[in-house]
């Protein structure tokens, strides 16, 4: 990993951090997911992962490999909860 360059570290580093915002979101919203709060929570996540995925996109190929296997467990918690509430 110490061939990569500066601008992907700061990258990779931004999308560690915005999983873990998510990974916040997610707990909230799964404990309150009739709450007034959801509707909220639900657009912050969506625009985060906006911006996860245009990091990614913007990664050579290595970091990029490395930052989708970070994303990998909250991207498939993310699409299943929201695959569950969409079917009610």
């Amino acid at each position: 990993m110490n061939d990569i360059s500066p601008a992907d570290r700061v990258r990779l580093r931004t999308a560690q951090l915005q999983v873990k915002r998510i990974r916040e979101h997610l707990e909230a919203m799964q404990r309150d997911a009739h709450g007034v709060e959801y509707a909220a929570w639900k657009s912050e996540v969506d625009n985060i992962w906006k911006t996860v995925f245009e990091n990614i996109n913007e990664m050579s190929e290595t970091p990029q490999q490395s930052a989708l296997e970070l994303i990998r467990e909250p991207w498939m918690m993310y699409l299943s909860h929201y695959a569950a509430i969409g079917a009610e």
